[in-house]
């Protein structure tokens, strides 16, 4: 009797624990089902991710091949919406504490023409789609694949530009809901020729690796080991951390509410250092009397200005702090996104070189059709610019490997979208004004492909369109820039709080050396326009 009631107390105590277990559905298409593993049940990314977040957790396979989110599209005889399936409503009866969205890319087909006809069906329909959930007792909390798992070259969508699109949709539907943003396509996307024999679909280890990510995002502690061994894989395939797993940052304490915040972001001139500079040496003492940090996208951390280490970041930017908070008398937070060489196309975003007009047409023809290209783009064979299609593939594994088109982008600016931006300095140019260097190959690039690659890095650095945005405009040098800098000049005319710099009538630069060796009449002119961006209203001694 009394050894009854032992196993009937542990039955008890089992289910007690069962009932308290944290409850995970995973819904999505064939990439949550597990379509094209030989072993599904031991195979599919939520079993994988059962094993990593453990006995507190129970994790169900709610996937369903070939669904997505628009709810008038049909696939054959039945409806192609998740929110019509059985599955749909096998989660919402488990009543879920968690669930995990993985739905969008099977609305590739659809989603041009729809958008085009009716904006905002995709979010809208996504959204209806939670609200199912969002009305459960369990109130459960969302992680939504807001950059879907990447295609492989040869998929039907490969490099089209829904997925592109669709991105900014699915970033909106994570902020309607509160949603944990997942993004599925920069772990993936290194081993996009290994890991998906079919083009879609993940094999074992790529389902694995859909688990590690799913996981770090639910609880980080779990999944040390995984993320350690993910950083190997990552490494040994030369695709370093900073790179290829990006997240958001934050400013330092205290910072937030109480500083100017300035995005420095271009190529070498922006990242020229401090020590290899005139006016080092002043530069570099008046920060003891600032408050000024600096976060550089390839550390990842930021680190506390001084006189001792001043020399070691970006005299452009060091300069300009000095003379911001000589000004404003606040801290100076500078976020320095510079990489010597590279062209404006790494700094893009892919849905801004993706974009298209109400009617349907590209909005930039030119990026329209390098980002929309079928081809690999590990030569960087879109670049019109020949010194840089020669140059790229012998630095893939230096810092340089940052010139591939939307990098800069992916793994830099797009972690800086949540912080609120004073202003950007962008001081680039050199790189996109020429089609190469020397001889008679030194010619200006076709104009209209100069324009777009302007316009469409204002668009994609900066969040919203009151932040200022400086242009330091191509200073004095023996090579055919004029072209550039009358169209730097035209795009931040008729763009709202775009401000060109003009440093040639200045006569800044020096004729035979592309990195002036005086950053600091730069900064002194780049200091006026915040000024007067900031402040109309205050007078400066150097206005004009």
């Amino acid at each position: 009797m009394k050894r009854l009631v032992w196993v009937l107390l542990a039955v008890v105590m089992a289910a007690g624990a069962w009932a308290q277990r944290v409850k995970v559905a995973c819904i999505g298409d064939s990439i949550t089902f597990g379509t094209g593993l030989k072993a599904r049940d031991k195979e599919s990314y939520p079993v994988k991710l059962q094993a990593l977040l453990g006995q507190d957790y129970e994790v169900r396979n709610f996937g369903n091949p070939g669904r997505g989110i628009y709810q008038h599209s049909w696939r054959g005889k039945e409806k192609r919406a998740y929110r019509a399936m059985k599955e749909h409503q096998e989660a919402l009866a488990w009543q879920p504490d968690i669930v995990i969205c993985n739905l969008g890319i099977n609305d590739c087909g659809e989603f041009l023409k729809t958008e085009r006809r009716a904006p905002g069906t995709f979010r809208k329909d996504y959204l209806a789609l939670l609200a199912d959930y969002q009305a459960l007792p369990s109130q459960p909390k969302f992680y939504i694949w807001t950059k879907l798992s990447p295609l492989s070259p040869g998929q039907k969508f490969y490099r089209s530009p829904e997925p592109f699109l669709m991105q900014r949709e699915l970033e909106a539907v994570a902020d309607e809901v509160n949603a944990v943003a997942i993004d599925m396509e920069t772990p993936l996307k290194p081993y996009v020729t290994e890991f998906f024999p079919d083009l879609i679909h993940p094999n074992a280890q790529g389902a694995a690796l859909i688990a590690i990510t799913t996981a770090e995002a639910l609880k980080p502690a779990k999944v040390d080991r995984a993320k350690a061994e993910r950083e190997r894989a990552a490494n040994s395939q030369g695709w370093a951390l900073p790179w290829s797993a990006p997240e958001p940052v934050a400013l330092p304490e205290g910072l937030e509410g109480n500083a100017e915040t300035w995005l420095c972001a271009g190529q070498s001139n922006i990242f020229w250092p401090l020590n290899r500079c005139a006016g080092a040496a002043e530069e570099a003492a008046e920060t003891a009397n600032h408050t000024i940090w600096v976060w550089d996208f390839v550390s990842g951390a930021w680190q506390r200005v001084t006189p001792q280490n001043a020399g070691l970041w970006s005299a452009m930017a060091i300069s300009f702090a000095n003379r911001r908070a000589r000004a404003s008398g606040k801290p100076i937070a500078l976020l320095l996104v510079g990489v010597g060489g590279a062209p404006t196309e790494a700094f893009l975003a892919a849905d801004v070189m993706a974009a298209v007009k109400p009617d349907g047409s590209p909005k930039y023809p030119r990026l329209h059709k390098i980002v929309t290209n079928r081809k690999p783009l590990d030569k960087n064979e879109d670049y019109p610019r020949t010194w840089c299609k020669q140059a790229y593939p012998k630095r893939l594994q230096q810092e340089s490997r940052g010139w591939e088109v939307n990098r800069l982008y992916n793994c830099a600016i797009a972690r800086l979208r949540p912080l609120p931006l004073t202003g950007i300095l962008w001081y680039q140019g050199e790189s996109n004004a020429s089609v190469a260097i020397g001889g008679e190959k030194d010619t200006p690039l076709d104009e209209p492909y100069m324009e777009e690659t302007l316009r469409a890095v204002i668009e994609s650095l900066r969040p919203d369109p009151k932040v200022p945005f400086l242009m330091v405009g191509l200073p004095v040098m023996n090579r055919p820039w004029e072209p550039y800098r009358k169209l730097q000049a035209k795009v931040c005319a008729d763009t709202p709080n775009a401000i060109y710099l003009d440093t040639f009538s200045r006569n800044l630069g020096e004729p035979g050396n592309v990195h002036p060796k005086n950053k600091r009449p730069f900064a002194d002119l780049a200091s006026e326009a915040a000024d007067l961006a900031l402040d109309p209203a205050k007078p400066t001694p150097h206005s004009h």
